[in-house]
């Protein structure tokens, strides 16, 4: 029966073992920047939340951005030998939140500016094999399906503030390539 068992855990590709996790990570993509750090946990192999930064420059032309996903994983979906680690399939609803600022303070042409996106990402994470638990995932993001973007002018000695809120599809298909690493 031990033996039964063990065939079918090893051709389920997928651990019984719940944990919750938590890990840190480096990103590399085409949607909100092209690099970033980011935070996961997950919660008993059934969820993820994870928190992405991204978009860091300081000085004259600043610009900062973060943003929240929380996942659904699927384990049973692609099935693999548990040799070569498990493979979920995950997908969920992502917000972010960016700032930016660029010429000099107070002077005619410095601006800023604050967005406000609303997105669905997906993807697939491969987890190693191994005794330190990582990961290395393939995540697409959709187009923003709420965006609110507002800027702030400085023209001659007066400033102006315009608003672009939308509801619809805005911007295009992003890709993330993650790393992460469990530690605690």
């Amino acid at each position: 029966m031990k033996k039964l068992f063990l065939i079918l855990v090893l051709f389920a590709g997928v651990s019984f073992a719940k944990e919750e996790s938590n890990a840190v990570g480096l990103w590399i993509g085409s949607h909100t920047g092209w690099w970033g750090l980011d935070f996961k946990h997950t919660d008993n192999n059934s969820a993820a939340w994870d928190i992405y930064l991204n978009d860091f420059k300081f000085g004259d032309n600043s610009a900062i951005g973060i943003s929240f996903g929380y996942y659904f994983l699927y384990y049973n979906v692609i099935k693999a030998d548990a040799s070569v680690g498990s493979f979920p399939l995950y997908w969920g609803p992502n917000i972010g939140f960016g700032y930016w600022s660029g010429g000099e303070k107070d002077k005619v042409g410095s601006y800023n500016g604050l967005d406000v996106g609303l997105n669905v990402a997906g993807g697939v994470s491969w987890f190693f094999p191994s005794s330190f638990k990582m990961d290395v995932s393939l995540e697409l993001l959709s187009p923003s399906v709420g965006h609110w973007h507002q800027k702030t002018k400085q023209d001659d000695t007066t400033w102006k503030t315009t608003n672009d809120p939308l509801f619809g599809l805005k911007g295009d298909l992003g890709v993330r390539i993650l790393f992460h690493a469990y530690l605690f």
